[in-house]
This record gives C-alpha cells, structure tokens and sequence, in this order.
C-alpha cells in the first residue's frame, strides 16, 4: 500500500497505508502507554490505556485498533488524553492487589511504571478488592489471578502461537476472568513464554527467586518467640516472628 502522511502532535510523518495511530507515535518517538497492545499478536483494543486524541473525532479512540488516514491529526498530550489515561488507569488498580513490595514482576512491572507516569496521585476507590481463585496450568506456570488485568495477551498466545486455544474469558464487567473453559493444563513446548508476556505478576515461573524466598520463610527460617509484655497495665503475650536474626512482625495474641 501507498505511504500516508499523517501529523502527531503537529509533526509530519510518513507511513505506511494500514498502519495503526500507535505505529505512526512509535515512529516520531511519542511513546504510548500499552498493556495489550503486542506487535506479534492480533490486536485486541480491551486495555484502552493508548488513548489518544484525533481532530473531528468526539472522544478519544484506541491508538492500537485505530487505522492511520490521509492528513490525519494525532495528539497524545493533551489535557483530554491525560484525563482519559488517569482514568483509565485508576479503573485498573481498583481490584489490583498492593503486591508489589512480594510480587515477582515488582520493579519490572507495566503497569508499576505506568502508573508512576501517567496515573493519578489519588483513588476515588474504597471499597473490598475482588479476589480470584488461582487456576492450575501446569508444572510451569503459576498463577496468582488478583493481579490479572485482563489484557488478554496469554490467551492470544494460547491460541494464535501455541495453537492450543486453551485458554480464554470468561464472566463480564467485574466478574471477567482469565481461565479454562474445561479443566486442561498448557501443554505445548513454548507454553512458559505466556509468563514473558503477561505485562503484570499474574503469570510466573513456579521456580522464581520470590517463590522461593517464601518457602524458606514458611518452612526454615521462621520461628516464634513468645514475650510477656511486663509494661503494659494487663499482662498480654507477644508473638514475635523472626527471620536471620530480624524481627519481622510482632503479633498479638
């Protein structure tokens, strides 16, 4: 097809015809926040976090599913955008667990260092997280379903790369999950590549150095160490939790 010139944030760029408004930022160097967005997966447009705004279009659109046009007006910084992206982002974190300080992908985390740049500094949110049961996929794969957001992009894998199709969604709004529509376990050999693609901590390794370090703590180094708390107007024991020398948590019993 016929190159396209199109404006992003008033710079002119050349492009290719069929190309998506996220390739066109990409490629005068406007980054674009994404979550299911992945160059060798079919396009998805659920996670709404590349919203960018179009001149003569009424609202933002997905930058991902959106095909360039001829002298098409594309802007990624505007106080709509943000706004957009602010929400988008809060409505995110609204079940997401407060894992990160435990959490295999913490510090290598999308959404961690998306929501440092382009989320709020506050949540309208108060009410219980939602919790998810943990599904079995196999020997490789664990899973911790409460961090999910839904992205999709294992399922694409699934079923466009590994050609299994095992897993998919189920549910809507609140109650969507990731799983297996029958009981099944990933089986093919490129399986483990799932845990690379998953944005989030949802999908790790079963042998990561965080799973690891947690059966050490719940099988060798924890002891406990009760005390008479002698200060206090009622005697009251002290559960003291410990770890290579460091105090760890101090329970009440």
């Amino acid at each position: 097809m016929a190159n396209t010139q199109v404006y992003v944030n008033d710079i002119p760029v050349e492009i290719k015809g069929g190309s998506t408004v996220l390739q066109a930022c990409e490629k005068v160097g406007v980054e674009i926040p994404r979550f299911c967005y992945h160059e060798r997966l079919l396009i998805a447009g659920n996670c709404r976090m590349c919203l960018v705004e179009i001149g003569g279009a009424p609202k933002p659109v997905a930058s991902c599913a959106m095909p360039v046009g001829p002298n098409m007006r594309v802007y990624t910084d505007t106080p709509l955008v943000k706004k957009a992206r602010e929400a988008v982002m809060e409505f995110l974190l609204i079940n997401h667990p407060l894992d990160c300080p435990i959490c295999d992908q913490g510090g290598e985390c999308d959404l961690q260092d998306q929501s440092m740049v382009f989320g709020s500094d506050s949540s309208r949110m108060y009410d219980p997280k939602r919790s998810t049961e943990d599904k079995n996929c196999g020997p490789l794969v664990k899973t911790i379903m409460t961090r999910c957001i839904h992205c999709t992009r294992c399922v694409r894998f699934s079923s466009e790369i590994a050609g299994e199709g095992i897993l998919g969604t189920t549910g809507r709004g609140k109650d969507t999950e990731i799983g297996m529509y029958v009981e099944k376990t990933l089986k093919s050999n490129i399986s483990g590549n799932v845990i690379d693609l998953c944005p989030v901590g949802a999908l790790n390794t079963r042998n990561s150095f965080a799973t690891k370090f947690q059966q050490l703590q719940q099988q060798q180094q924890q002891r406990k160490m009760k005390q008479i708390q002698l200060h206090q107007r009622s005697i009251s024991t002290v559960s003291k939790l410990r770890t290579a020398g460091s105090l760890l948590r101090r329970i009440k019993l």
